[in-house]
């Protein structure tokens, strides 16, 4: 009976061991404990951002055509009806040109013509109306004073006419060279030394300035206004840039595909572009809406409770977190402004994490701990 009793026991006492071991027993070798993930009150810059992603494009393009003052685009420009014989191109796809450099001329025997016989005309519409005015002026019968005031009141409208005209042909002659604008790049050029001109674009001509239209959601959309200041970085030439904030569209772009979301165009004009720089690259741009200088700061990690009764937790002298009331000011995703509460210094706690203790432990208070998103932060261990 005893040895049946000793049996028992003995097995209890096993499956207690096994027990204890399969709950994790023995603290003295395999103990969890807290580590405070911690960051130091700065003063620093708090600002709110918007990102969005654009494409680089020349501030302005124009085609220029024969006979026509340089426009922005072709459509705005009226060619001129006669044929225009190109006689010297001097650039070629892809020169900077500087504002007012001759690109190409070009001649036209069939507009020189066409303002001989309109200087023709006005001559003749002069003599017509000084004759008119005297038939005027000699009329005594009221039949005849109508009869001459109509005919000189054509008179003289023909002979504004015929200004008009020779004033148009001149003027399209006067675009018997094609001249930069602007300072510029050339783009597209269809011109060929003893060919005729084309009706359309000769010489296309970008701006050297640039700008990045991107789309903005409609929930960032009413932070944004007309000279904020914008952080631009193009990783095609490893370049990061400064913009302002040019236009803002009134109207919600079309939706594309299945997507509903609503978004509006905005314009960032680019300060000092480098020469790397080309029309097409993607942007990534950064438009700070608002923002707070030298300012006492902590990550939005430390802050806890809502609005008007935010606390954090600050670490103590003995290593343990203490409550503490604060006032906020501009709170972002990443920074939280300061006004009462903290000072530059202190140590405040953004978050915990477990560790497990091997039986001999080589750290104590304040080792340091690397947060898994890479940013580092001082830890304080609880024993």
């Amino acid at each position: 009976m005893r040895i049946k009793l000793a049996a028992i026991i003995g097995l209890l006492l096993v499956g207690g061991i096994a027990v204890f071991f399969t709950l994790g027993g023995l603290p003295s070798s395999a103990a969890a404990s807290t580590t405070y993930l911690t960051s130091t009150a700065a003063v620093s810059d708090v600002t709110d951002d918007v990102a969005a992603t654009g494409a680089i494009a020349s501030s302005t393009t124009w085609a220029l055509v024969f006979g026509a003052a340089p426009g922005s685009t072709a459509a705005s420009q009226n060619g001129s009806p006669a044929t225009w014989l190109v006689r010297e191109v001097k650039v070629k796809v892809g020169d900077r040109v500087k504002a007012g450099d001759v690109l190409a001329t070009a001649t036209n025997t069939t507009l020189r013509n066409s303002i001989t016989t309109a200087t023709y005309a006005v001559t003749t519409a002069t003599i017509q109306l000084a004759s008119a005015q005297d038939a005027r002026d000699a009329a005594t019968t009221t039949d005849s004073i109508r009869q001459t005031r109509i005919a000189l009141l054509n008179a003289r409208d023909g002979l504004a006419q015929a200004k008009a005209n020779l004033a148009d042909l001149k003027a399209q002659l006067a675009h018997s060279s094609l001249v930069a604008p602007a300072d510029g790049i050339v783009t597209a050029l269809n011109l060929t030394v003893g060919i005729e001109a084309p009706t359309t674009d000769a010489i296309d001509l970008a701006s050297t300035s640039f700008q990045v239209t991107t789309n903005v959601v409609e929930s960032d959309i009413s932070t944004l206004q007309v000279g904020q200041p914008a952080a631009i970085t193009v990783s095609a030439i490893n370049a990061d840039l400064t913009g302002t904030v040019t236009a803002i569209a009134p109207v919600a772009e079309a939706s594309s595909g299945s997507s509903s979301v609503v978004s509006y165009a905005v314009t960032v004009a680019l300060n000092a572009p480098p020469p790397a720089l080309k029309p097409g690259m993607t942007a990534q741009v950064t438009v700070t809406t608002a923002s707070a200088s030298g300012v006492l700061a902590v990550p939005a990690a430390a802050i806890r409770g809502t609005n008007g009764n935010y606390t954090v937790l600050v670490m103590t002298a003995a290593g343990t977190p203490e409550a503490r009331p604060v006032t906020v000011g501009r709170m972002t995703s990443s920074l939280v402004e300061i006004k009462s509460g903290l000072n530059a210094g202190d140590v405040v706690v953004t978050g915990t994490s477990s560790q497990q203790r091997t039986g001999t432990t080589t750290g104590g208070p304040n080792t340091n701990f690397v947060v898994p998103d890479g940013g580092g932060f001082r830890g304080q261990r609880v024993p």
